[in-house]
């Protein structure tokens, strides 16, 4: 009976040991490029290269994550007006620094002179320790045409339970299985 619950603790605390290392990406940072040709329902980056903006605009996890800028790319046009989750991202680094920002949404917010984009996505990191993470992507070019952009990039972390409550509740359950146990013994 003790080997039993022995084995039952030391099997939940392997499972259990890996969530508890959960670290979501917080922060933000700014991009920046040359110009974004857009149509009326598609953005068109020319060239489609991007650059990681100047060191004050990177925040939290980022800064360890991405280096003032650093190039990357837009991985395809971004058609707004049909826009296909997952098919534009934003990549960073390379490797095991690789840092990308995957868009499962975008919409346009206002019309205009001034074309306003909210962005909806995961990024995620190469990096060890780091969990993919829900982010906002906010957008905004001065005029239709060619034109230049910005862009701010804010992981949006969603709650993770504290280790230690996950912890306590485990063992907790844990003791409650061995008791109930017992007392049917």
């Amino acid at each position: 009976m003790r080997k039993f619950l022995l084995s039952l603790v030391a099997l939940s605390a392997l499972v259990v040991a890996p969530a508890l290392h959960a670290t979501p990406i917080t922060g933000q940072f700014s991009v920046t490029g040359a110009s974004v040709q857009d149509t009326g329902t598609q953005l068109i980056f020319v060239p489609n290269s991007i650059n990681v903006g100047a060191a004050g605009t990177i925040t939290g996890s980022f800064t360890s994550l991405l280096t003032a800028g650093e190039a990357g790319t837009i991985t395809s046009p971004i058609n707004y007006a049909a826009y296909t989750p997952g098919s534009a991202s934003l990549v960073f680094g390379s490797g095991s620094t690789l840092l990308t920002f995957t868009l499962n949404s975008i919409t346009e917010v206002t019309s205009g002179a001034f074309g306003n984009f909210t962005g909806t996505g995961l990024i995620t990191s190469a990096v060890a320790g780091f969990d993919p993470t829900a982010a906002t992507l906010l957008f905004s070019t001065q005029a239709n045409g060619d034109v230049t952009f910005s862009a701010t990039a804010v992981a949006t972390p969603s709650a993770v339970p504290e280790p230690s409550t996950l912890l306590l509740l485990s063992t907790g359950l844990i003791g409650a299985a061995g008791v109930l146990k017992r007392r049917l013994s």
